[in-house]
């Protein structure tokens, strides 16, 4: 992180500890003249962009709602990179500060910024919080986002005229009486709902092979549910004191209905879809544990999610929102474990997941790409600005006509699964570059110098 190559004029404006790029955590350092990605485990720098370059800005969100700045670059040598930036969730909504700093500075160099303020949303008061503090219903207007444009599957209408403003002058009486009928509509759908779902409370398991476990990028996580006394439902195992595990690290979810989502670190995830109290042990250590669990009813149950080292808690998250969803972002430090209680060992085999690639024998010369997926692809890749498109499933190798440069590219999964998509660069018959995505749709930038 030091030896970040500064002129002797070059000045740090800002610096970000909030960045993930493909799965990876990163620093952000922004100077008077460039926007420098650096990688935080091994302190290389990844990107190393001149603000003159960068062409567009735009601000928007992931999957998982997380806010996203894609920085849209052309290189002297009129090559384009496109560099998606994850701002993480952080306490407070410091993310999005973070990420509302790098867009200011980004609009001080001239930089067209797209995409709407990331505090906007944040920063939403009730109504009665609107009140006190002054703010006008025209300032209200302004600050509640937009409702989505459903024109899609269908014309658009532009001609349509806006619904006329409601009188602001209403009687008391109405008022209260409208209060009252929303007040029972919610509660007797909460207990519609919680009735059924502890009607329909059975759970969903999942069934895992050991072929799924070779070739997902979940190989390097283990699923082991905690014991529960026989006899005894889902939700009375909530009730219930349960046993912890004191053998590392361990996620603990709890929900009587069905919960689904993702947990893992360093870019590894394993894909959860249960119900009831289960335990998830990840065998990582001095690490940043990420992942979203969402409950999958209405129902107005607590779902909690507690992170353990070695029987001690770190980390407790909880929601009663129907439909709630918790994000995970917690660092662990060096696994506890007990001597007690002989921790299992993954194999060498599956911890990395370029150990499902076929053995296949590699061109001896030239520069190649490698594409490997169990699945159907898409994408582009070129260097020195001619690109080929690729369309494309297994394992396959595309020859590009160059001696040295930048390679570029972008290639798509096509399936929902979390099976690996692989790429990797080879030059002479030596390996350049590897990376990969398990996320389902997930997509792998190539950006690699030969």
């Amino acid at each position: 992180m030091d030896n970040l190559n500064l002129n002797s004029d070059e000045v740090i404006i800002h610096k970000t500890q909030a960045i993930i790029i493909n799965g990876v955590r990163h620093e952000a350092v922004l100077t008077g003249r460039r926007f420098i990605l650096v990688e935080s485990e091994t302190g290389s720098i990844h990107e190393d962009i001149l603000l003159a370059e960068i062409e567009t800005a735009i601000s928007g969100v992931n999957k998982i709602r997380e806010p996203v700045l894609t920085l849209i670059s052309t290189s002297p040598a009129g090559e384009k990179r496109i560099t998606e930036l994850v701002f993480i969730r952080l306490a407070g909504n410091q993310n999005l500060v973070e990420l509302e700093k790098c867009i200011a500075i980004l609009k001080e160099h001239h930089i067209p910024v797209e995409g709407k303020s990331p505090l906007a949303g944040a920063s939403l008061l009730g109504r009665g919080e609107r009140t006190s503090t002054g703010e006008s219903a025209d300032e209200e207007r302004l600050l509640r986002p937009a409702v989505p444009d459903w024109t899609i599957a269908g014309p658009s209408h532009p001609g349509r005229q806006p619904l006329p403003e409601e009188n602001s002058q209403k009687s008391p009486i109405s008022i209260i009486a409208a209060v009252v009928i929303i007040i029972i509509l919610f509660v007797g759908g909460t207990f519609v709902v919680g009735q059924v779902m502890h009607e329909k409370n059975v759970p969903v398991h999942q069934n895992v092979t050991g072929t799924d476990i070779t070739s997902s990028v979940v190989s390097s996580l283990s699923q082991t549910p905690a014991p529960e006394p026989q006899g005894t439902s889902d939700t009375d195992s909530i009730s219930h004191p349960v046993s912890v595990p004191t053998n590392g690290v361990w996620v603990q979810v709890s929900y009587p209905g069905n919960f689904s989502g993702l947990i893992g670190a360093q870019g590894k995830n394993i894909a959860i879809n249960s119900s009831g109290n289960q335990f998830y042990k990840l065998p990582v250590q001095n690490t940043m544990i990420d992942g979203s669990i969402e409950k999958m009813d209405g129902s107005a149950e607590k779902i909690e999610v507690s992170i353990y080292n070695g029987g001690t808690l770190i980390s407790k998250s909880e929601s009663q929102k129907p439909g709630g969803v918790i994000d995970i972002h917690v660092m662990v430090g060096p696994a506890i474990g007990n001597s007690a209680v002989t921790t299992t060992q993954l194999p060498a085999s599956l911890v990395s997941p370029y150990a499902s690639l076929p053995k296949v024998s590699i061109p001896p010369s030239g520069v190649w790409v490698r594409v490997f997926s169990t699945g159907n692809f898409i994408g582009s890749i070129g260097a020195n600005g001619q690109f080929r498109n690729v369309n494309s499933t297994g394992d396959q190798f595309y020859h590009l006509s160059i001696s040295s440069g930048m390679i570029d590219g972008s290639i798509e999964k096509q399936e929902g699964t979390v099976n690996n998509l692989i790429i990797e660069v080879y030059k002479d018959g030596a390996l350049v570059s590897q990376s990969y995505t398990s996320t389902p749709l997930g997509v792998v930038d190539i950006h690699t110098s030969v």
